[in-house]
């Protein structure tokens, strides 16, 4: 079973990989709601983070072309070393949800690392009206379980709490609106966890899976 879950997954890796620039212009973002600000369900908080894209599960439905490429490109951007143009084609859809100037925070994977989205982060910087700053300042404390792999196992999502997300530097930056980089949002709570960290900052992910109903 999980080696064919596996072999699934590269093939929507390589599904995504495959999108040229002539494509990644036709793509069209999408928004949770009218300018992009999440609508709130019952028993969430989050009503600030945007997203790109629906990520809408293989469990749920089979999944178009569109949506096949939009779960391959989510598990890409996990990646340290996600291709290029990948990273680019998700930089251009995520830059159009915000304005500038801003500030570019990326989250930190469930080990602790940002390089990910790091780059990411980077690749919108370039792409956002009116400028925007990348800050590369929080962690975690302690590695914890992925999200992605307790939400496909049926587990509870981790608390804020549980995530350990903390503020790794200290550095002060400019007063703006400022944006915590992700790739995907499952529960909502990796965002949440980093807001605490900071005492500010909204979401900006590529892909919602945090919204099910949301069409």
């Amino acid at each position: 079973m999980q080696a064919a879950f596996q072999r699934r997954e590269k093939g929507n890796m390589k599904a995504a990989s495959s999108l040229d620039s002539n494509s990644a212009a036709q793509a069209p973002a999408r928004k949770l709601s009218p300018g992009g600000v999440a609508f709130q369900s019952a028993g969430h908080a989050d009503r600030t983070t945007k997203a790109a894209r629906l990520y809408v599960s293989p469990r749920s439905r089979p999944l178009n072309q569109f949506e096949m490429e939009t779960r391959g490109l989510s598990y890409l951007l996990k990646e340290s070393d996600c291709p290029e143009n990948a990273i680019h084609l998700a930089a251009r859809e995520m830059a159009a949800l915000v304005w500038g100037p801003c500030n570019l925070i990326p989250a930190p994977s469930h080990t602790g690392s940002t390089a990910a989205n790091l780059r990411l982060a980077h690749a919108i910087a370039g792409y956002v009206t009116g400028g925007a700053q990348v800050f590369d300042i929080l962690g975690r404390a302690a590695q914890v379980e992925s999200s992605c792999t307790r939400h496909r196992t049926n587990q509870p999502p981790l608390t804020v709490a549980d995530h350990q997300i903390i503020r790794t530097n200290p550095r002060l930056i400019p007063c703006r609106p400022s944006y915590i980089v992700d790739n995907v949002t499952t529960s909502g709570t990796t965002i949440r966890a980093c807001q605490a960290a900071l005492n500010f900052g909204s979401g900006l992910v590529f892909a919602d899976a945090y919204h099910p109903h949301f069409n």
